[in-house]
């Protein structure tokens, strides 16, 4: 079986490997240590949970030395003695093995976090197996989160959106990651970075991000401008809809009692959209987008938002030579129901292209 890439790069491994080997006598700083700072800057913030272990285990970052390798700092001071030597080790011991050094780490850090990497290395040490660490975590987010650029916490924000809904060791400790990832400046970022991100899960990050109001004034945009057609449909649907909606859980519901037949079905959580940009202009919008994934999206809003009302037949005899075949079939169901009849496309229309 062929082992996993590491998450790291091999400039990391390395430098991680060499440590401060030539600085141990002064406490280990400088230079050194900026460049392996620098270096985890560079590390994707949705690699988090993968490089936590491969940066300790790289660094050299446990209770006790590894048995075959030589410690980095080259002399056997404590970690402890070394990181109150050189307090700007923090930055590094957040990902030590022995939960007493994260502590310390966290407790020693009250600036902004450099780079969106150690901002997640933060929020996940919010879900760390030990309480005492999930604590030192929450006091060093409510110090480090308001003092961090908009511009990183954003790229956090976009990248840790949806592996956080499967962090199950927090509980009252979100609340402070909820509230940096709510702060207005941040939203802004977050909503540039949504439209112009081309690839990724554009769309299940803006439904992730829903459970809260903080980026309901930019769907519009959104669904207007989004590179990805997915992110547009996705933003389109929740202003159709006027709210948004998540799975809690599973519960059973019947099929038929009388033969004892049940099936397990998704329940929901929802809350209504802050904003009301109107349900004319919105479906409007998307009935011209250029993709078909969109019209389909717009073509329903009219189906069940717009039902009985002459605005639904206009815009289904507008799509009813659509290209797609999805959309066609929208269309020919809203004017089916409203004529009573199956209507025939055009010959002169070409559809929407």
């Amino acid at each position: 079986m062929r082992p996993m890439p590491s998450p790291l790069s091999p400039e990391l491994q390395a430098a991680l490997a060499r440590g401060l080997e030539r600085r141990a006598d002064h406490g280990v700083a400088g230079p050194d240590l900026d460049r392996i700072v620098d270096l985890l800057g560079e590390v994707p913030p949705e690699r988090i949970t993968t490089a936590d272990g491969a940066i300790a285990y790289a660094a050299g970052l446990h209770r006790e030395p590894l048995p075959s390798r030589r410690r980095w700092f080259g002399k056997p001071r404590t970690d402890s003695e070394l990181l109150a030597r050189s307090p700007d080790l923090a930055l590094l011991f957040l990902f030590h093995r022995d939960g007493r050094m994260r502590e310390s780490a966290l407790a020693r850090l009250s600036d902004g976090l450099p780079s969106p990497f150690l901002f997640a290395a933060v929020a996940w040490r919010l879900n760390d197996w030990s309480a005492p660490v999930r604590a030192a975590a929450m006091a060093c987010a409510r110090r480090c989160f308001p003092r961090t650029p908009p511009e990183v916490v954003a790229r956090c924000a976009a990248a840790l959106h949806l592996q956080r809904l499967g962090w199950s060791r927090w509980s009252g400790e979100r609340a402070v990651l909820d509230e940096a990832f709510g702060r207005p400046d941040v939203t802004a970022r977050l909503a540039d970075l949504l439209i112009g991100q081309m690839t990724g899960p554009v769309a299940r990050v803006l439904r992730a991000v829903s459970r809260t109001p903080a980026l309901d004034p930019y769907l519009l945009r959104v669904a207007a401008e989004a590179v990805q057609p997915a992110a547009r449909a996705a933003a389109l649907s929740l202003l159709v809809e006027g709210k948004a909606s998540w799975p809690v859980g599973r519960d059973w519901q019947w099929v038929d009692k009388s033969i004892g037949r049940r099936r397990l079905v998704f329940v929901y959580d929802a809350r209504p959209l802050t904003v009301e940009p109107g349900l004319d202009a919105v479906i409007a919008q998307g009935i011209a987008d250029r993709s078909a994934a969109v019209r389909r999206v717009a073509l329903e809003g009219a189906m069940y938002r717009l039902k009985g009302r002459p605005e639904a037949r206009t815009y289904a005899t507008r799509l009813l030579g659509d290209h797609s075949p999805s959309v066609r079939e929208r269309a020919e169901f809203i004017l089916r129901t409203d004529t009573g009849e199956a209507p025939q496309a055009p010959a002169s229309e070409n559809g929407c292209g």
